[in-house]
């Protein structure tokens, strides 16, 4: 099941960058690319922890340092942080992340959304969600 998310996410991955124009592809800058996929459609709140995993490519010809942030918008808006961490990404280097979600009990039941944010500073680079629903 694992091996059907990593190949899934390089494909991802490599069709990102693919389709990015050449001039991103080549400039110095800070430039990424992103993708999420969930373990699991419909999660409880405090109930069992789900499969989040992501692919994250630093589409520069620099090293980078990226803040990475996964969260989780509820139905009634309240966003909760489900992880955060910094990267350091080689040159055009792709990496593939994976974690546990757990949803907060007293989370509102409805239609939710874990997002993947991929930060250089303050500046928004790149973003991938997938739908949860809380039930």
């Amino acid at each position: 099941m694992q091996n059907y998310f990593i190949k899934g996410f390089l494909v991802l991955a490599c069709l990102a960058l693919v389709s990015m124009p050449l001039s991103a592809q080549k400039g110095g800058g800070a430039c990424a690319t992103a993708g999420v996929q969930l373990s699991q459609s419909t999660a409880t709140p405090g109930g069992a922890s789900f499969g989040i995993f992501g692919g994250v490519s630093n589409c520069s010809s620099q090293r980078q340092r990226y803040d990475v942030e996964i969260t989780f918008m509820s139905a009634c808006g309240v966003e909760t942080v489900l992880a955060s961490s910094v990267i350091r990404f080689n040159p055009f280097e792709n990496r593939l992340i994976s974690t546990a979600g757990l949803i907060p009990s007293g989370t509102c039941l409805g239609a939710g959304t874990v997002t993947l944010n991929v930060y250089s500073g303050s500046s928004l680079l790149a973003s991938a969600s997938a739908p949860l629903t809380i039930q």
